[in-house]
């Protein structure tokens, strides 16, 4: 699916057919701005003609689209650049399937044109072209401008997902408080997943935002190069705030084995309580339980010989219990 929309001497242009397209481009805009979503991961045969006859971009370039690069890049051809750079797009059930939330972009930038090509529904992409519709000359006063608006909006979605991530950890502490079950871990290494696919994308990123830096950028201005900058910095704090992220999981697993820890002395010192207050009981009885004639008949007699060994036992365990409770053993 394709859309585009054009400036020509102020006056805003917008159209979806592939035909009129080129037609538009043949009239050389001022600035022109061509999305393309690539259903079932494929170019039709129009799209593909706008990409390698129109637009003459190298077939290694067109390939980069069809197939995921993993890795963000910036190469520079023969009257464009080419950029693969990757953002968030966080699905229903992120945090067990996060690698399904990470969407590719690809971006083609020229001296008056960007093609933006990918392969997901992005709807931050959307609301920004209906924003360009309606302020133009706000929105396509510049090619830096637009561009930056699109960096912009890839980086921020870094942070949204890290606000995330920053609730879910706190969410898991009051948890490992309240009562560290064996769920939480497995919420725990989710989440150390997600940080660690963050870290896989979002480091390498800053290399690719750094291109558009340079003051010997033939696509950049020098006036603009200061928001470039911005967007690099940001892709610098957002790997700083990942890396801290990641620490803080592991911050978390510590606390639950510690968690886990202190739970089982707790109930190894309830079942060594119990066994100790039982234990007086069963050497009474078993000593008793001997056939003691002497003691039975010439001192107590049999009925008195019950009364005194299930008072030996109540006085011993009392006694325990007291002893217990001083040296504050529970």
């Amino acid at each position: 699916m394709i859309k585009a929309i054009y400036l020509t001497d102020g006056i805003i242009n917008a159209d979806d057919d592939a035909l009129k397209i080129l037609e538009y481009r043949d009239r050389k805009p001022d600035l022109t701005w061509i999305d393309i979503y690539l259903e079932n991961h494929e170019l039709s045969q129009e799209e593909t003609t706008i990409l390698s006859e129109f637009f003459k971009f190298h077939e290694m370039s067109i390939e980069d689209c069809l197939f995921p690069q993993y890795y963000p890049k910036m190469e520079e051809f023969d009257g464009y650049v080419f950029g693969a750079i990757h953002g968030i797009q966080l699905k229903p059930h992120y945090f067990k399937e996060f690698e399904d939330s990470i969407y590719e972009l690809n971006i083609f930038i020229g001296k008056n044109f960007i093609v933006t090509v990918h392969a997901e529904e992005l709807f931050f992409l959307d609301n920004l072209f209906e924003k360009v519709k309606a302020k133009p000359q706000v929105e396509m006063r510049s090619l830096e401008n637009m561009l930056y608006n699109i960096f912009n909006k890839v980086v921020s979605s870094y942070g949204f997902t890290l606000e995330k991530i920053d609730n879910k950890i706190e969410n898991l502490e009051n948890d490992i408080l309240k009562d560290p079950e064996s769920e939480i871990m497995e919420e725990i290494l989710d989440t150390k997943k997600v940080i660690f696919s963050m870290r896989k994308i979002a480091e390498p990123q800053q290399a690719t935002y750094f291109y558009f830096t340079r003051a010997n950028n033939n696509l950049i201005s020098k006036e603009y190069l200061v928001y470039f900058r911005d967007i690099h910095m940001q892709c610098v704090t957002m790997n700083q705030s990942i890396l801290m992220r990641s620490q803080m999981v592991v911050n978390l697993l510590e606390v639950y084995m510690s968690s886990i820890t202190v739970r089982l002395t707790e109930v190894m010192k309830f079942l060594t309580v119990i066994a100790t207050i039982v234990m007086p009981v069963l050497i009474i009885s078993g000593y008793y339980g001997m056939n003691v004639k002497f003691i039975e008949k010439q001192i107590f007699g049999e009925k008195g010989m019950w009364l005194f060994a299930v008072s030996l036992m109540l006085v011993t365990i009392i006694a325990m219990l007291i002893y217990f409770k001083k040296k504050k053993w529970f």
